[in-house]
């Protein structure tokens, strides 16, 4: 089952374009990344032992189109295609499906090609967008089991010289649904617009012209689908049961109460006198989960309080997803009251949720220098004993102008 029809795939991919090397002139990312879906002919009826024409890739990636907002600047048409890998059905009673070379092998592959293409100088690729490289790799090309694999070269004109400086591959599963990831360095691909991306597009996984943008409703707007893609991803990387998956929702809102935060308790005073009334109160109220006492007069959560939460929270989803590396037979058995193994993507769990906290903390800071919002909690802090099941939490920060929402449902 390919993981591409998902939401996950779609929000790595523009999140490691947010991770990934920053053009220093215009502090905007290096890279265009664009992740496309399509269908083809199943391995079945159209093996790819040899490569497909360029034609039929057009067909399968839906190309030309390739990076909105430029014009045609942003087309892309095939001129080559190379074969990494592809499957292999050994016949009735030789076992299902297989590739002919290891996933891994292939992973690691695809994972130096985009390293090799990113790593532009210095310093540019650094931690976080090397995990998020081999979390999104491992899931696309290994965790998923789809072993047709091909290397699109492409021409910016049809019939033109061969682009070398952008990478576009094109997977296949055993349904014979497509996916496209296509990069290139945005100094080759200027907007239309006065900006780009419009990030208001990002998640729908589609090519749409973009909206016109000034740069403060840019700024928000990029902040917003960073932080719905860090939830998205830390989601599927941390999942509760075999079928249930943690929940993270992120949101920002305006309150209109222009509090000072440099006077946390005046401001503190004024955002408890319009909490109850608001209505996103009453929206959280009407929730099963919670007490509606606890909502209506949320726990501040004061520097110890808020970063014993977020070591919490972040020793929760390691945890978690230890389990499911286990599960997978990605790590061995270990004892309670032994040190956690490392496995697969831990690092990235961690990484994300850093990250998640603050990119919501900029969205609310606004100009308001280093003073951090205030932060309320409910639900949280959270204690797990053996008996509980998960817990259910929102965290609440309150900048100047604006209100940051993060709900967690992590109860299976």
């Amino acid at each position: 089952m390919t993981y591409w029809g998902h939401r996950w795939p779609v929000a790595a991919t523009h999140l490691l374009e947010r991770w990934g090397p920053v053009d220093t002139q215009t502090d905007l990312p290096a890279f265009r990344f664009t992740p496309i879906s399509g269908v083809a002919p199943t391995p079945e009826d159209q093996p790819w032992t040899t490569a497909p024409t360029p034609v039929e890739v057009a067909n399968f990636g839906r190309f030309p189109e390739t990076f909105a907002g430029v014009g045609e600047a942003g087309f892309r048409h095939p001129v080559a295609v190379e074969v990494l890998n592809h499957a292999i059905n050994p016949g009735p009673g030789k076992g299902g499906w297989t590739g002919a070379r290891p996933l891994e092998e292939v992973a690691a592959e695809v994972e130096l090609l985009l390293t090799d293409l990113l790593d532009v100088g210095p310093g540019t690729l650094d931690e976080p967008a090397q995990e998020l490289i081999a979390g999104l790799v491992r899931k696309l090309f290994v965790c998923s089991r789809d072993y047709d694999l091909v290397r699109v070269t492409v021409a910016a004109q049809p019939g033109g010289a061969p682009l070398d400086d952008e990478l576009h591959l094109l997977g296949r599963d055993l349904y014979g649904n497509t996916f496209r990831l296509s990069v290139a360095p945005a100094t080759s691909l200027q907007p239309l617009g006065p900006l780009w991306p419009e990030p208001a597009r990002l998640m729908k996984g589609e090519i749409d012209p973009p909206r016109s943008l000034n740069e403060q409703d840019y700024r928000r707007a990029d902040l917003a689908i960073r932080a719905s893609c860090i939830a998205e991803v830390l989601g599927e990387l941390v999942w509760l049961t075999n079928n249930d998956r943690m929940k993270i929702t992120v949101e920002a809102e305006r309150h209109g109460l222009n509090l000072d935060c440099a006077a946390p308790e005046d401001a503190d005073a004024r955002f408890r006198s319009w909490w109850p009334k608001s209505a996103r109160c009453t929206e959280l109220a009407g929730e099963e989960w919670w007490d509606e006492g606890h909502v209506t007069s949320p726990h501040r959560l004061y520097e110890e309080s808020l970063t014993r939460f977020l070591t919490d929270f972040e020793q929760h989803n390691l945890a978690l997803a230890a389990s499911g590396a286990w599960a997978m037979r990605e790590i061995d058995d270990y004892d309670a009251d032994e040190p956690q193994p490392r496995f697969p993507n831990d690092r990235l769990v961690a990484l994300l949720g850093r990250d998640l906290f603050d990119t919501l903390t900029k969205q609310v800071a606004n100009s308001s220098g280093n003073v951090r919002p205030l932060a309320y909690g409910i639900g949280l802090p959270f204690e797990i004993t053996p008996e509980d099941y998960g817990f259910y939490g929102c965290l609440l920060l309150v900048g100047p102008e604006s209100m940051g929402i993060l709900t967690i449902e992590a109860m299976a």
